[in-house]
């Protein structure tokens, strides 16, 4: 009999999770399954599930709130690190999610984890202190291209409670493609981290499609008391739709060959989650989905030189033509 290994959870759901404990440790009232269904757009089904995950290893409260209706809440008055114990395993768990986090050094999610860090230190004695600090080498940051978001705090620190309150923000943005800065009025859904930056995925004006927004470009954020419903957007559906970050609606059929010697490459790792791979006779490999992202899927081409071929769309495959070209007479002399 084969043994059923136990699923583990993926990243999503873990910032996801992440984010329903970070409300309900702040908050000053109770949370309905509805409200945090509506906040993080997912299901009541998941958050329901979330809360029964949770109420195994943490101190979930839930109270009546009417005749058919619960509300949920950490009980503040349990000190848990008297009560939970960490394994090694665990503490290296702990040391290499902030491994993994270096690039966002100064956002809500990395300061967080280093406040775990700092508060199990302080019943550690300090010869065990020294014990930790060896575990910390085991997991080494490696951040390149990362962005300091020392001097973005404030602003998201009020992003994280504007999306968490559901408020409406006036966000100073430089488009540094135009060199341009203006102010936007935007409601803010959620935000993402991709590729040692973030990202600020909001509705900009009275539009009802995502903007996507990165966080370092963001100038000045003003809060307001105006509240807004969430949209009735799918916001995961819309991040999957993604090759990197940006989406637009102007999909298309794109197809990639790469050649047998790199093959491989492509073959161990997932860059969509709706890729096609299909390895041919002659050992080359046929990579397929549909996506927008032309400025992002064009340079990915372009970084294995002669050994991928961009085949379709033929608008593409002529922006590719024409910086191969404007590169070969760059680089003639």
């Amino acid at each position: 009999m084969i043994a059923m290994t136990e699923r583990r959870p993926d990243s999503q759901q873990l910032t996801r999770q992440w984010a329903v404990l970070r409300l309900l440790s702040e908050a000053k009232h109770a949370y309905a399954v509805k409200d945090l269904a509506e906040q993080l757009q997912v299901s009541k089904a998941t958050i329901e599930r979330d809360l029964a995950t949770f109420a195994k290893d943490f101190a979930i409260v839930d109270e009546s709130a009417g005749k058919q209706k619960k509300v949920y809440r950490i009980d503040e008055k349990i000190r848990a690190l008297e009560s939970i114990t960490f394994g090694l395993s665990e503490l290296l768990a702990i040391y290499a999610a902030l491994a993994s986090f270096a690039s966002l050094a100064g956002t809500p999610l990395h300061e967080d984890l280093q406040k775990v860090v700092q508060k199990i230190r302080g019943f550690l004695a300090p010869h065990h202190n020294g014990g930790l600090d060896a575990l910390a080498r085991v997991f080494a940051p490696h951040a390149r291209g990362h962005v300091d978001y020392a001097s973005h705090g404030d602003h998201m620190d009020q992003l994280v409670d504007a999306i968490a309150r559901r408020r409406v923000c006036i966000i100073e943005y430089h488009a540094a493609w135009k060199g341009t800065t203006r102010r936007h009025r935007v409601r803010p859904l959620k935000l993402v981290a991709h590729a040692s930056a973030l990202y600020l995925l909001g509705c900009v004006g009275d539009h009802e499609r995502i903007t996507t927004l990165a966080v370092h470009r963001i100038r000045d954020v003003e809060g307001s008391d105006e509240a807004f419903n969430v949209p009735r957007l799918d916001i995961e559906a819309h991040i999957a739709k993604a090759f990197g970050i940006f989406v637009s609606d102007q999909e298309e059929d794109v197809e990639i060959v790469f050649d047998a010697e790199i093959a491989w490459r492509i073959e161990e790792r997932t860059f969509h989650p709706a890729e096609l791979k299909e390895r041919l006779a002659d050992g080359t490999l046929r990579y397929r989905l549909r996506s927008s992202a032309q400025w992002e899927i064009v340079p990915w081409v372009q970084s294995f030189g002669a050994r991928a071929e961009l085949v379709a769309p033929a608008s593409w495959r002529d922006v590719v033509r024409k910086n191969a070209e404007l590169t070969l007479a760059r680089h003639a002399q």
